[in-house]
C-alpha cells in the first residue's frame, strides 16, 4: 500500500508538466496519460513484488527496513520514468509551459 501511495505521489508529479504531442496535435491526452499511469503503476507494483522477495532474505533488522525503504523509492522512481517513456512512444513531449 505504501508504495502504490509513492507512486501515486510520483506520478502526480508527472502531471505537472505541460504535455504537446506535434506527431499527432489531435491526440487525446487525457486518455493517454491514464494509459500511461496505469502501465507506470502495474511497473511500481512489480518492482515492489521483486523488492520483497529480495528483503526476506535480509538478515539484519534495522538494514532490512532501510534496504526496503530503499526499494519503494526506487520503485516509485521507475513507475514515473515508465510513465515518462510511455508518453514519449505515444508522441507526446514536454513542451514550454
Amino acid at each position: 500500500m505504501r508504495v502504490l501511495l509513492l507512486v501515486c505521489l510520483a506520478l502526480s508529479a508527472c502531471a505537472s508538466p505541460r504535455w504537446v504531442n506535434p506527431q499527432h496535435p489531435g491526440a487525446d491526452l487525457e486518455a493517454d496519460q491514464a494509459a500511461c499511469s496505469k502501465d507506470a503503476e502495474r511497473i511500481g507494483r512489480l518492482n515492489q513484488l521483486g523488492g520483497q522477495a529480495l528483503s526476506r532474505n535480509c538478515m539484519d533488522g534495522s538494514a532490512c527496513t532501510s534496504l526496503a525503504e530503499n526499494q519503494r523509492i526506487q520503485a516509485a522512481a521507475e513507475a514515473v520514468s515508465a510513465q515518462k517513456r510511455c508518453m514519449a512512444g505515444r508522441g507526446w513531449r514536454e513542451g514550454n509551459g
